[in-house]
């Protein structure tokens, strides 16, 4: 019998039935089966359009002049992945942003609308952010189309979202 490195747990659901997802069924056929490959988001990103930005800020208390001014900023984020590691450097005119977190590892910081504790985790290709503020949990998602762009949105705690899409330069 294969010896393994990992350990694999299959997941019953409420009627105790097995739910066979991939690494069970490694285990269940004798076959070690490595992990699935992640999407690379490393590079430096442009933004080209954005959607619903103003009512975004708006729900998380922003004030007119600061909306205004947000508004009009450019925005370019350059991202280093190495992994399940993560650089992100977010560049406007008003400021510079940076943050490094591991997958699914806690991480502290402070921006233009307070403290904040983010946990970022995979879901497919899909990189989700939980982020807790003092506003309440601001929710985010980042990942490539079809057409190679990025898209980044962020969604207040009363449900209005925002959606930026960037183009790698």
């Amino acid at each position: 019998m294969p010896q393994y490195s990992q350990a694999f747990v299959c997941i019953l659901n409420s009627s105790r039935e097995l739910i066979f997802n991939r690494n069970c069924l490694s285990v269940a056929f004798g076959r070690k089966m490595s992990p699935p490959e992640r999407v690379d988001l490393s590079g430096t990103w442009k933004m080209v359009h954005v959607e619903n930005f103003d009512a975004y800020l708006q729900a998380l208390g922003i004030g007119f002049v600061l909306r205004a001014i947000a508004k009009m900023l450019s925005n370019t984020q350059i991202i280093e992945q190495d992994g399940d590691s993560f650089y992100v450097k977010d560049i406007n005119t008003l400021q510079t942003h940076e943050v490094t977190f591991q997958i699914g590892v806690p991480v502290e910081g402070t921006t233009v609308i307070g403290k904040y504790r983010v946990t970022v985790t995979w879901d497919g290709d899909v990189l989700r952010g939980h982020t807790e503020t003092d506003k309440g949990i601001i929710r985010t998602e980042r990942y490539i189309q079809e057409d190679g762009t990025m898209l980044y949105s962020m969604t207040a705690p009363n449900g209005v979202k925002t959606t930026q899409i960037f183009v790698k330069q």
